[in-house]
């Protein structure tokens, strides 16, 4: 397992960095957008907003730790669908599907990169925080991995049935369109979630992108341990332990339905 991870790991970062200028742009694209991030929260931000003050009336923390968490769900959503259209356009899809690697082993590894990469970014966006005043100084990192680990299986999870559908349909990328469109509005990532309407509120607590993000600044920002955070970790976990195993029981079923088939390499 670990030498296919590593296997995986090498390739994706060799492809990724081969393209160094798109490489360098999405780095540079960071510390240019932070101070983007910083001003906007300038013009926006109103201290006196009572659905900020759980987060410090702190509209720039607020707004970047949203900006940040997102780029989980964009990886998690969109990993394990590129990765099969590359290697079906290379040709390589059923070679690697074929190996004697177990299939959930094949799913994690072809993600790790993408992981790794976002992790630096979410890294470099914090520290881009810190040097506009960002205040984290309170902040619970045990809570704060945990919720991030958490977050990141329950949104690849998604990403798996995503990527089950592509298999299928060939063309999935309106998918995540739309559930990354759905997460972003209703999960409070530029605004909190009480100024929706009742019902819109109601509609993103289903979705685990909002109680990630709602428990990240809370950890981050308030400094809250797990145990306060039970609610929004109980939606996650569900998503993790249930949805997870699922999502590769879904991917099973369409890897066989397109060998059955005759399509697993066609796109």
């Amino acid at each position: 397992m670990l030498r296919t991870a590593w296997a995986f790991l090498k390739r994706d970062f060799l492809v990724a960095t081969g393209y160094r200028t798109a490489f360098i742009m999405q780095l540079a694209s960071i510390p240019l957008g932070v101070p983007f991030i910083y001003f906007i929260s300038k013009f926006l931000g109103n201290s006196g907003n009572d659905a900020l003050r759980e987060f410090n009336n702190n509209y720039f923390a607020f707004l970047l730790i949203g900006v940040a968490l997102t780029d989980y769900l964009t990886v998690s959503l969109s990993t394990f669908n590129t990765s099969i259209r590359e290697n079906q356009m290379m040709g390589t899809l059923e070679i690697i599907m074929l190996s004697p690697t177990s299939v959930p082993a094949l799913v994690i590894c072809s993600s790790i990169w993408g992981f790794c990469f976002t992790t630096l970014r979410f890294g470099m966006y914090l520290l881009g925080g810190l040097v506009f005043g960002m205040d984290i100084a309170n902040a619970n990192l045990l809570s704060a991995v945990v919720v991030l680990l958490l977050s990141i299986v329950s949104f690849s999870s998604i990403g798996i049935l995503i990527a089950s559908i592509t298999l299928i349909i060939k063309r999935g990328e309106g998918l995540n369109v739309a559930v990354s469109g759905l997460s972003v509005v209703l999960g409070g990532v530029v605004f909190p979630t009480q100024t929706l309407p009742t019902w819109l509120m109601k509609a993103g607590e289903i979705l685990p992108f909002t109680h990630a993000l709602k428990a990240m600044r809370l950890a981050m920002l308030q400094g809250m341990p797990l145990l306060e955070m039970l609610p929004h970790l109980t939606v996650l976990l569900l998503f993790a332990f249930v949805l997870a195993p699922a999502s590769l029981q879904v991917f099973r079923m369409a890897l066989h339905h397109t060998k059955v088939r005759g399509s697993l390499s066609t796109y």
